[in-house]
């Protein structure tokens, strides 16, 4: 596993080169949004077969969390800063430092202890965390995406929450109280979560795929 970023970035000069763009003078944040957004098919499919040639290879003794940010904001987003609950990245994955518009970043979470063999004594920790990235709504302006997830054998929900503030909500603090109201929201929450905030959306959707590999699809979108 290594620092992966599939599709290729959706910019002014992409839209430039389209019929229903080539005639506007000025090309906007949304519109390079709106097409990132309608491209995002093209890219799940590279996304998909990664990951099911990596499922292929990872140990099955612990818990795995594959998680997937689509970027239909308009412009870059950059990794802020993350909290790990229980887990930690996969050894050879990393946060995706920037994510171009049209572009997914993918990561992969495991949890640090082994699969209960029989049953569950708590000593499981499974994968559970949360990420934070900085993008701009379409009035320019920073704010930061946060998306968090839960994959634990002793819990048989899967949970994804996801929220969107201003630039600096989040902090790299793993003790601010924030961190613990967002792990009480992720734990009440469900498979799916949504959140809408000053023209911008954040979607995420959690799809068990075996035992102990969870799928989380996280979409950052600006309208």
């Amino acid at each position: 596993m290594a620092y992966k970023v599939f599709g290729n970035p959706i910019t002014e000069e992409t839209l430039k080169g389209m019929p229903e763009y080539a005639n506007k003078s000025i090309i906007t944040h949304v519109d390079k949004a709106h097409v990132a957004f309608n491209m995002k098919s093209t890219v799940e499919a590279q996304v998909r077969e990664y990951m099911e040639n990596l499922q292929k290879i990872l140990p099955g003794d612990r818990v795995h969390t594959f998680c997937k940010i689509y970027n239909a904001t308009g412009a870059t987003v950059t990794f802020y800063t993350k909290r790990d609950y229980a887990g930690k990245l996969a050894a050879g994955s990393v946060y995706p430092v920037k994510i171009k518009n049209g572009q997914c970043g993918v990561f992969v979470h495991e949890g640090t202890k082994e699969i209960c063999t029989e049953k569950c004594t708590g000593e499981c920790t499974g994968s559970c965390g949360a990420v934070v990235y900085s993008g701009r709504n379409k009035d320019k302006e920073v704010c930061d995406w946060m998306m968090s997830w839960s994959n634990r054998i002793c819990d048989p929900y899967n949970k994804v929450y996801t929220e969107i503030d201003e630039h600096g909500h989040y902090p790299p603090n793993p003790a601010d109280p924030v961190w613990f109201e967002i792990h009480a929201k992720l734990h009440l929450s469900g498979s799916t979560s949504k959140y809408i905030w000053n023209g911008c959306e954040s979607y995420m959707i959690s799809t068990r795929i075996s035992k102990s590999i969870v799928s989380v699809d996280a979409l950052m979108v600006v309208k």
